[in-house]
């Protein structure tokens, strides 16, 4: 059994809840059945990285789920931050990596399709690390002859380098890093060192305020209408310790050991390189800190350094983002998006509102593209207006840039090439536009490469030649996913709208689902693939296009042998308004329809759209193997349960309509639909349906669960259930709750608890930092189904927040649903949703802390 020190996790019941056996109640840990600890147990998928001149791919080994010591560790909540004081880096580190494996592309000997691809012809390098440390935000060097990562161990991170050619490995920083506002450093474009925060001083955070003193905050009738964030700043205590613990020295470290520093310390929220390595464009932020909103939207100052450590000015003082104008497309004041062109030695490009800032006062155009040369002491030059919010820009070869607009409320984006030399006045010219949500005109990835000036080794951009660019992508499609490499060349660059022709290089095959992951080369032309099947887990693959020949590069291990024969179909339907809705469906090994129809959990998340044929988009492919997550459903079709994954939820408002003016009908009706067909087929049994959720998954359930009674009990892990509580809008609801006051009231499961007539398992990690979803909310519905004499449990997790990651916490969530499952789903047939509530036995409520 676990450590009893961190085996505290609150159990409560209500008093109608059925008798269990004495384990359901213990204090500690529990572990689910054999099948559903070796999904836990099983090995990540790796990562990769792709050194620039195509010959190393770095093979990473992720870490597994940390125990809940690692995550019971002390940390600091300062805002939105969650920080080890000690260490100076967050306390929850998303990637990290146990070890590095080096395979050298250029000696790997390919063979013909079909033909033996057991074996590498040389054994990959493998990378000495040092005990007790963990790797993250692995690099290659521009150059390619250096790999370098942050290691992490209990004294703080280190900056480590290893060299190809003599396979050394070594720390470069003189000091340790201060990575509090990120895992961060930066590459010369010349290869010749990096920058990076390095501590200042030893920060510090004991300070405090002799006297005991009121926390005060105060409006002055300006509107700042943010949502509901968590782990913000409070008091002057707090202000004190973020400054102390965030305050930084940006350091220039050569490789040969010699460090310049830029500027003075100061709290760098981020630094980025000219692509001649000349200028250094640094955003930093200082007092009055905002108590309202995150770190990252506090105001900034935007300044520009040289890399001998002058600062030559301050581009920008930005005002903090608590008031930016409500909507989707509001953005703050002044400057935004600044960034090198990765084409030009020194040239920064920045977007700026026209409206200034506001998305719902009428205008043509929303933004403006600018640029800015060294040595910047003039006035930006305008590029382009744009009648749409620029949300993205992409530099390639030719003084071409793509520009991405979006417009949220229409639920579209456009993409369009800019030509910034051209002889008139620069226009754009569009690619493509579509609605965001549809991945069937998604074009994927542009192939990238390095951009030189003078024989000088500038950003990356994308490769442009002759007009021709390349993409690749997933290719969804009515049929499936069909993975492709295709060149696309830009006929007429001054005619609206632009002739393109589009030519596919290489596409997946029918038999197994293949995908680009790296452009290696284009003479010949070379991939790196990730390639399955339904049988064969994802495996990487050099592939030479032209010749046919190939070599596996890395198998992953195939282990779950209780899931061996499960079989998983595509199930298209529609709902009652003729909606086409999918899902995926999973039955156990060797059911046949003849043994009767199954219990059977459903999942879902529900996804607003602006029109019904997106809505009812496939992203599906029959050769896709199933990569099975802890976090999911299909875990439980080891119990012998059916599970109906990914059922489409669609909240649509189609013309003036908002999505969710009709929540609760759509998604009572995309339920009954999802049901209908499952026991049309003859797999459900109808009255031992479950339905589950994550998040606003697990909003969705408790509607469910209060306006039908389509279910025989629920699963909701981390949401939230009461929107008065988050006032400013959810989700991408953008109306606030004095605008739409009867939506909030209508769409909250919390006001129609008395209708909680099935069992809820209601379950969220006690720290939980997603906007929103405060663990009251769980708590607040749980009391009130309590309160009204519904049946429901709930479980929080220590120290988790809204994403268990503790191995512990996992293994006990699987539990919990399995035994939950098992108990509502594989008792005897019951007839109603009224019946299923009072043919229950008396238990006293248990909370065991």
């Amino acid at each position: 059994m676990f450590h009893p020190t961190f085996a505290r996790y609150a159990l409560i019941a209500c008093s109608t809840l059925l008798i269990f056996t004495p384990p359901l109640f213990s204090s500690e840990y529990q572990l689910p059945s054999k099948p559903l600890q070796d999904v836990v147990k099983q090995t990540k998928k790796v990562s990769t990285r792709l050194s620039d001149n195509g010959q190393w791919l770095a093979i990473l080994t992720p870490r597994t789920h940390p125990s809940i010591e690692h995550l019971a560790r002390k940390e600091l909540k300062l805002a939105g931050l969650r920080l080890s004081p000690k260490q100076l880096i967050p306390s929850r580190v998303k990637f990290s990596y146990l070890n590095i494996e080096l395979v050298n592309l250029k000696q790997v000997n390919l063979s013909k399709t079909g033909s033996d691809n057991s074996e590498l012809s040389q054994a990959p390098i493998h990378i000495e690390i040092p005990q007790g440390v963990e790797l993250t935000n692995v690099q290659f060097s521009p150059d390619s002859r250096y790999l370098s990562f942050i290691g992490l161990s209990d004294t703080g991170a280190d900056l480590y380098l290893y060299e190809i050619e003599t396979k050394l490995t070594r720390v470069i920083n003189p000091k340790r890093l201060n990575a509090t506002l990120g895992l961060n450093y930066r590459w010369l474009n010349s290869s010749k060192g990096v920058i990076t925060n390095l501590a200042s001083k030893a920060p510090n955070i004991k300070a405090k305020s002799t006297s005991i003193t009121p926390n005060i905050s105060e409006t002055l009738g300006k509107k700042a209408p943010r949502r509901t964030y968590q782990d913000l700043l409070k008091n002057p205590s707090d202000e004190a310790r973020f400054s102390a613990l965030t305050t930084s020295q940006l350091t220039l470290i050569s490789l040969d050991g010699n460090t310049t520093n830029i500027g003075q310390p100061g709290i760098n929220i981020s630094y980025h390189l000219s692509p001649d390595d000349n200028y250094l464009l640094v955003k930093r932020i200082a007092p009055p800190f905002s108590h309202m909103v995150k770190y990252y939207d506090f105001a900034q100052s935007v300044e520009i350094f040289h890399t001998s450590g002058k600062k030559l000015s301050t581009l920008a003082l930005l005002e903090s983002s608590e008031y930016r104008p409500p909507g989707s497309d509001s953005v703050r004041k002044g400057p935004r998006m600044i960034h090198w062109r990765s084409d030009k030695p020194s040239t920064l490009a920045f977007a700026k509102a026209l409206d200034k800032g506001d998305s719902r006062v009428k205008a043509s155009h929303r933004d403006q593209l600018l640029q800015l040369d060294a040595p910047f002491n003039l006035a930006p030059k305008p590029l382009v207006n744009t009648p749409w919010r620029i949300s993205q820009v992409k530099w390639g070869e030719q003084n071409r840039a793509l520009i991405t607009e979006r417009h949220s409320d229409k639920k579209q984006m456009r993409v369009s090439f800019l030509n910034t030399e051209a002889s008139s006045e620069p226009q754009l010219v569009l690619w493509y536009q579509k609605a965001i949500r549809d991945t069937y005109k998604d074009p994927g990835k542009l192939y990238r490469t390095q951009a030189y000036n003078k024989g000088k080794p500038l950003g990356r951009v994308f490769h442009t030649e002759n007009n021709t660019l390349l993409h690749y992508g997933l290719g969804a499609s009515p049929q499936g996913y069909q993975p492709f490499l295709k060149s696309l060349t830009l006929k007429n660059t001054d005619e609206q709208p632009a002739g393109y022709l589009s030519n596919t290089l290489w596409r997946s095959s029918d038999k197994q689902l293949e995908t680009v992951r790296y452009v290696v080369d284009l003479q010949p032309l070379t991939l790196v693939l990730n390639r399955q099947s339904n049988d064969t887990p994802s495996h990487l693959v050099l592939l030479n296009v032209e010749s046919g020949k190939e070599k596996v590069l890395y198998r992953n291990p195939q282990s779950l042998n209780a899931f061996k024969g499960m079989s998983r179909q595509l199930v298209k339907y529609k709902r009652e308004d003729g909606v086409p809705l999918s899902g995926v469906l999973y039955l156990p090994s060797n059911y046949n329809k003849e043994d009767g129809p199954l219990p059977v959990l459903m999942w879902a998340y529900p996804r607003e759209y602006k029109n019904a044929e997106v809505a009812s988009q496939v992203n599906y492919s029959e050769n896709q193997y199933t990569q099975i997550s802890p976090k999911g459903p299909v875990p439980f079709v080891a119990n012998g349960f059916a599970v109906f994954d990914r059922v489409a939820m669609p909240i649509i408002g189609e013309g003036k309509d908002k999505p969710n003016d009709s929540f609760r009908t759509q998604l009572v009706n995309n339920a009954q639909a999802a049901i209908d067909t499952l026991v049309t087929m003859g797999v459900a049994d109808r009255d031992r349906v479950a339905i589950g959720g994550h998040s606003y998954g697990a909003f969705m359930v408790a509607n469910l669960l209060a306006h039908s009674d389509l279910f025989a009990a629920g699963i909701a892990r981390s949401g939230a259930y009461n929107r008065s509580l988050t006032p400013f809008g959810f989700q991408h609801e953008k109306r606030n709750y004095w605008e739409a006051p009867s939506l909030y009231q209508q769409i909250s499961p919390f006001t129609h608890a008395d209708k909680i007539d099935e069992p809820l398992l209601l379950m969220h990690g006690e720290m939980d930092s997603n906007s929103g979803t405060y663990p009251m909310q769980s708590a607040r519905l749980f009391k009130a189904i309590r309160g009204l004499g519904g049946q429901a449990r709930l479980t929080t997790f220590p120290y988790e927040s809204h994403s268990y990651k503790a191995k512990e916490s996992i293994l006990h969530m699987l539990w919990e649903q399995e035994s939950w499952l098992k108990q509502h789903l594989q008792q005897p047939k019951l007839t109603g949703g009224s019946e299923r509530s009072n043919n229950k036995a008396l238990t006293p409520q248990v909370s065991l802390h």
